[in-house]
């Protein structure tokens, strides 16, 4: 990732921080507290989020190590003031560690974190031993909102390491030709690049020297680099490489090997000075070690994060239930949200990790006959209570059960990603409709709203991993991404139609599940 590239984006959630304060300030003040515990709310949230956002990129251990004290002793203060080790602020401890390796800084992050760690022992000593004072009048009603903030900053900061994880490789030397080529003589390289491209000829992903081509970007036509505007790629179910020459609209002359895989091709692009240039073919077998090491990296990532989350997710469900005796009546709406929020930062989660498995070649779907409606009702329960608050209704449009032939979870995850994409662009009054068919054989879901709408320039680049269009809400960019990759690894496809001002309407094609797989399930039923 560009130094730039990285700057912007760790200002960003320093400022995301400091407006999810905001939010949070404002959601304390509904709920009743004082003037006076909102200024300092709002205090220990400027100085991490200000101090952040004005040294994000610098490479001094001074200025990154003002950030870390910044967060932890903000952290501490927040505790101690609403309740010690009973404070649901205490989440807001792992941002020092997170700041720390976003500067670069993995012994600081370890020091912060150690820090973190004995600061919460002594708090955890302090509160049964009456040494910390009771909390001030209206420090509780901003402790629930403060520790959601908390949490959505953890999982900003963690997308922020993860983008940094997709960073080029360095140049590669050099190395020996795939088997049955002639030694060349010794070449000069300038640049080398790996290329991702879909079974459509599109670049997916791009990693190392561009070349200096501005087209050098996913979505861009694979012929749009090269001045023949064709590019022979090796023939589907294909095994082995092909080696060829080409020239780019630049006019530098490359060699190119080109590998076929299961959801495209896989391009090693050298730049030679040389008409019998040197392919560096263990350059492949590094670059697919490095994604096989995101992969797994995405995989205990997920693991580490679902742990709390499913705690956190039970717990709400039990206070929801009331299991424990009745809540009271200030914090009666309180599991309710924890329970929505937690759920959208699952869905999060899910999403990066099936970007990731669908990039590495690893998706994990288990297709069986799924009735799309029944899925449609089930996540309209979830996300009702959501919908309701913002004064928004969902509608589900559909005469009779629609049988796909998909992956269960990744079909509830279709639905999850789409709904709160039309919740979040619709206005208050306005209905999302859901809605299932068949249409010629196949299967068909889709979700309409009535919101902003998107712009027509936008369109093609929106089911890009972190794309966002015009205009856009704070967010990820991944929910679009997921949703077209469980469409393709389904055989199916993605549409979109949108107009700004009147709404926009995304439509899922899946196959459709045989009658010979439907009738068991049928009589089950039955």
């Amino acid at each position: 990732m560009a130094p730039e590239t990285a700057q912007k984006r760790l200002q960003f959630v320093h400022l995301a921080w400091i407006a999810l304060g905001l939010t949070a300030a404002v959601s304390g003040g509904i709920g009743g507290a004082p003037l006076a515990s909102l200024i300092a709310a709002m205090i220990l949230t400027l100085i991490p989020g200000l101090t952040g956002f004005a040294v994000a990129g610098a490479g001094d251990t001074l200025r990154r190590g003002l950030v870390v004290i910044a967060w932890l002793v903000c952290a501490l203060i927040a505790i101690v003031l609403t309740g010690g080790g009973a404070s649901p602020l205490i989440v807001l401890l792992v941002a020092a560690p997170l700041a720390a390796l976003l500067a670069g800084a993995p012994r600081m992050a370890a020091e912060a974190g150690t820090f973190a760690a004995l600061a919460l022992f002594a708090v955890f000593i302090a509160t049964p031993a009456g040494w910390i004072p009771p909390p001030p009048r209206g420090a509780l009603e901003l402790a629930a909102p403060f520790a959601f903030a908390g949490l959505v900053l953890a999982a900003l900061k963690i997308w922020h390491l993860v983008s940094r994880s997709d960073a080029a490789p360095a140049a590669a030397p050099p190395a020996e030709l795939p088997k049955g080529e002639p030694d060349p003589q010794p070449i000069a390289m300038t640049g080398i690049s790996w290329i991702d491209v879909t079974p459509e000829g599109r670049l997916r992903r791009v990693q190392g020297d561009t070349f200096g081509l501005v087209t050098m970007r996913p979505g861009s036509a694979l012929g749009s680099l090269f001045t023949d505007h064709d590019f022979p790629l090796p023939p589907p179910g294909r095994t082995g490489r092909k080696l060829v020459t080409m020239e780019l609209v630049s006019g530098q002359r490359v060699r190119v090997i080109a590998e076929r895989h299961a959801k495209g091709c896989h391009l090693l692009m050298v730049d030679a000075l040389d008409e019998t240039p040197a392919l560096p073919s263990s350059a492949v077998a590094d670059l697919e070690a490095k994604l096989q090491s995101r992969t797994a990296f995405f995989a205990s990532l997920g693991h580490d994060l679902k742990t709390p989350l499913n705690a956190i997710l039970g717990y709400a469900e039990v206070m929801q239930a009331e299991l424990m005796g009745p809540m009271p009546k200030p914090y009666a709406d309180y599991p309710s949200i924890i329970h929505e929020s937690g759920t959208d930062l699952l869905l999060l989660v899910d999403d990066i990790l099936d970007l990731a498995r669908s990039e590495a070649g690893q998706p994990r779907l288990e297709p069986e006959p799924v009735d799309l409606t029944a899925s449609a009702e089930s996540v309209i329960r979830q996300l009702t209570g959501q919908a309701d608050r913002l004064g928004i209704t969902l509608k589900l449009k559909s005469g009779d059960e629609v049988w796909a032939e998909a992956d269960a979870r990744a079909v509830r995850q279709i639905w999850q990603n789409l709904v709160s994409n039309a919740i979040k662009y619709s206005a208050s009054g306005k209905t999302v409709t859901l809605e299932t068919r068949l249409d010629n054989g196949a299967a068909l879901l889709s979700v309409t709203d009535r919101g902003a709408g998107i712009a027509a320039a936008d369109l093609g680049r929106l089911t890009e991993p972190f794309a966002q269009g015009t205009g856009a809400k704070p967010g990820t960019g991944l929910g679009l991404s997921v949703v077209r990759r469980f469409a393709e690894l389904h055989g199916g496809s993605l549409r979109i139609t949108s107009k700004p001002g009147k709404g926009t309407r995304v439509e899922v094609t899946l196959p459709r599940a045989s009658e010979a797989d439907i009738a068991p399930m049928e009589e089950a039923a039955e």
